[in-house]
């Protein structure tokens, strides 16, 4: 028996667990506010839901995904993203005849990847599909509420990255230009590369292979190839964007490669190169139609949890948890009484009367609880709580209040974030 998780797999518990459940808890709340509704799809598809959305020549389904047979011989996947179950759901479950809809997800996906800082093999994405609604507007509200969202769990320090792909005119002029252009340097592509310049040579674009990004610095322009609607759609998403007061750069090798894509593609970067974005997303008018649905349009984004938890590795996620400390055995039911009273006023604190009142208010620490409500004789003798702020280390950290107090005083520390 092996002790240790597969290779690529990790497990998620205390501090890394509060830091997931708040990204879930800011993206449902921040959700709720633009009008997206939860949805949750089973983890296994049948694999041509990924290989008709995804496409057969990228990399997630020729490399990555993990894919078997079941006792019926139906080959099987399991979930490498989120969009195309969600569109297979409401597809097959005939939501998209009642009209647009926005949906948001969570959970566990599976790629077979090399693990690397906020990459591995089992990961958790954060996603939302906007389905049906078609406009500049659309766009310029699901890139805010991405960054809206990223900015709920204290992250700021970002770069959002935007471009347009144009459409279906825009992506025939420009594949033939880039075509032409790496068939010039076609012996000197990646292995990949060069597959993908017969099979998607937008792709190339894309790649991480240091070599074929040199030769890519010289490309054509995706923005030369723009048809005049495009740029005017493009155009007005930046402008829309303004009002939201986020600064962004025209990136322009920002592409999808997959061909339901098409106009805005965004992707949110931080500083840290280890972990480059951390967000990406686009519109895609093609995919519910390609997956047997109607010709409905759809523009969507999806986070990686780890690498948000990544980056705020250095972040302690305080719980506003309170602590109740008999400094003896003597005062347990006294202490014991208090906790029943928080509890019944549905606040969350612990209880800890076990070895001296060093390690009592040690453990209360490793517990991760912010207030400590402290009861020894003197204070049950004066009909007083002692409360100790563990976060703050300054001396005089510690005040008296009355034991009457407690509750009221217990909620408006909570209600302050304290």
């Amino acid at each position: 028996m092996k002790n240790q998780p597969i290779r690529g797999m990790k497990d998620i518990y205390s501090d890394e667990m509060r830091k997931y459940i708040s990204i879930i808890d800011a993206a449902v709340k921040v959700g709720q506010k633009y009008g997206y509704d939860l949805i949750e799809t089973p983890i296994v598809e049948y694999t041509d839901v990924f290989t008709r959305a995804i496409g057969t020549e990228t990399d997630v389904v020729s490399k990555e995904m993990y894919t078997f047979s079941d006792r019926n011989g139906e080959s099987i996947t399991l979930r490498p993203e989120g969009t195309a179950g969600v569109v297979r759901a409401i597809i097959s479950n005939n939501i998209i005849n009642l009209g647009p809809v926005k949906y948001m997800y969570y959970g566990p996906m599976f790629r077979y990847d090399r693990p690397q800082k906020g990459r591995y093999r089992q990961f958790h994405q954060i996603g939302f599909e906007n389905i049906g609604f078609s406009s500049e507007y659309e766009d310029a509200m699901t890139i805010a509420m991405a960054v809206e969202i990223l900015n709920c769990v204290g992250i700021f320090n970002i770069k959002v990255h935007v471009n347009s792909i144009g459409d279906e005119e825009t992506r025939s002029i420009y594949t033939s230009k880039i075509i032409d252009y790496f068939t010039k340097y076609e012996n000197e592509l990646s292995e990949d590369s060069k597959r993908r310049l017969k099979t998607n040579p937008m792709r190339i674009l894309d790649s991480k292979d240091r070599g074929d990004q040199k030769i890519a610095q010289d490309a054509p322009k995706l923005s030369d190839s723009l048809t005049n609607d495009a740029k005017a759609y493009f155009n007005k998403v930046c402008e829309l964007l303004e009002y939201y007061k986020i600064k962004f750069i025209i990136d322009q090798f920002l592409v999808r490669g997959l061909d339901y894509y098409c106009h805005t593609a965004f992707e949110i970067k931080t500083d840290d190169k280890s972990i480059g974005s951390v967000c990406g997303g686009g519109r895609y008018d093609k995919l519910v139609q390609m997956l047997g649905g109607p010709s409905v349009s759809g523009i969507g984004f999806a986070y990686g949890a780890e690498r948000i938890m990544s980056i705020m590795e250095n972040c302690s996620i305080k719980q506003n948890k309170i602590a109740v400390v008999p400094v003896s055995d003597d005062e347990n039911m006294e202490a014991f009484s208090l906790l029943t009273k928080l509890h019944d006023a549905n606040i969350c604190a612990e209880f800890f009367n076990d070895g001296n009142i060093k390690k009592r208010m040690k453990m209360a620490d490793k517990f991760n609880c912010s207030i400590a409500f402290i009861i020894g004789e003197d204070e049950i003798k004066t009909n007083k709580i002692k409360v100790k702020f563990m976060n703050d280390t300054n001396e005089n950290n510690e005040i008296l209040i009355d034991k009457d107090y407690a509750i009221r005083f217990a909620l408006h520390l909570i209600s302050q974030k304290i």
